[in-house]
């Protein structure tokens, strides 16, 4: 059959199926390291990664693709040993440079069970919200997921629902971004209690469902795995857990 005779909305469904991906919850698939490799150790024949903080360097990893949207998981347990100073984190973040840029984080400020979600659209963010989590997340692993598309952005934690940012005019996430983890120190954050050290931190079940970039000049639609026409769009945020 010629594509003459394919309505324009198949053609888009088609279109989307070929950009989009269902990535392997392997890290070697489709992560790679991203600085400190020294200190990031693969597990599990790619199952688990351990990253390790000590006074010499952190670390942190990244896909190897850009996405416009999707659905981004990824399992973490932190460091048995509190201390302040160390920022552990799931986020996903546009190339920088040296202007504003596009990023959705997951961050633990200190080692105290306080999650911090932020979110920047090419602008400095500012817009950090913090809760106190329901477990302790350096006892096992939980779940963290980010759901992108471009009506609203979803934070979730095993499973609830407590973050959503809607698209309602203002900046957006209009940037390919890349998803990161790390974990580092910074003054900012704290002191850090050296004695309890190395801290290392672990994830597991890097899961992607998501539209790649460099699959063409697309961007994103209603639903998650599906493509939009370019625009910008919204600051309305508000934090929700069922």
């Amino acid at each position: 059959m010629s594509t003459n005779s394919i309505p324009v909305r198949d053609i888009v469904i088609l279109l989307s199926l070929w950009v989009t991906i269902v990535i392997s919850d392997n890290f070697n698939v489709n992560f790679e390291p991203g600085w400190g490799s020294n200190h990031l150790t693969v597990l599990d024949q790619g199952n688990t990664v351990e990253l390790l903080m000590d006074q010499s360097s952190g670390a942190g990893f990244r896909s190897k693709h850009e996405y416009y949207n999707g659905v981004f998981r990824m399992r973490m347990k932190l460091p048995q040993y509190k201390t302040g100073g160390i920022i552990i984190s799931f986020y996903l973040i546009s190339k920088q440079g040296t202007g504003n840029h596009d990023e959705l984080d997951f961050e633990f400020i200190g080692i105290s069970g306080l999650l911090q979600t932020n979110i920047f659209t090419n602008d400095g963010g500012h817009r950090e919200e913090k809760i106190k989590l329901w477990f302790d997340p350096t006892q096992e692993f939980h779940t963290y997921e980010i759901d992108l598309n471009w009506n609203r952005i979803l934070f979730i934690v095993d499973g609830r629902q407590i973050r959503e940012f809607k698209n309602s005019g203002g900046n957006y996430i209009t940037k390919p971004l890349h998803v990161e983890a790390s974990i580092w120190n910074a003054a900012w954050a704290g002191n850090v209690d050296w004695s309890k050290g190395p801290y290392k931190t672990y994830y597991q079940d890097f899961y992607i469902q998501g539209t790649i970039a460099n699959s063409g000049n697309i961007q994103m639609d209603s639903n998650s795995s599906n493509i939009h026409n370019n625009s910008k769009d919204s600051n309305n945020s508000k934090g929700i857990i069922h």
